[in-house]
């Protein structure tokens, strides 16, 4: 069964309803995409790596608003 974008925004929303901490979003983001790389639908790998490539610097960071915005342009 293929992981899309859908159930990756509603999985991301779950983990940041347990806490914000950009460090932990993203070492999550990555352990799913680890997980998952071989069922992912078009365009999920992007919107992962945008959540991991936020522990690379500040630069990438996106605030807790930000991150849940975009997780709900994910479901759109």
């Amino acid at each position: 069964m293929k992981y899309t974008k859908k159930a990756f925004a509603e999985d991301l929303l779950r983990e940041i309803d347990k806490g914000f901490d950009v460090v932990r979003l993203a070492r999550w983001a990555m352990r799913l995409y680890s997980d998952r790389v071989r069922d992912l639908d078009a365009g999920v790998k992007d919107a992962m790596m945008d959540v991991v490539v936020m522990e690379e610097g500040p630069e990438f960071e996106m605030t807790e608003q930000e991150l849940r915005e975009f997780a709900e342009r994910l479901m759109a």
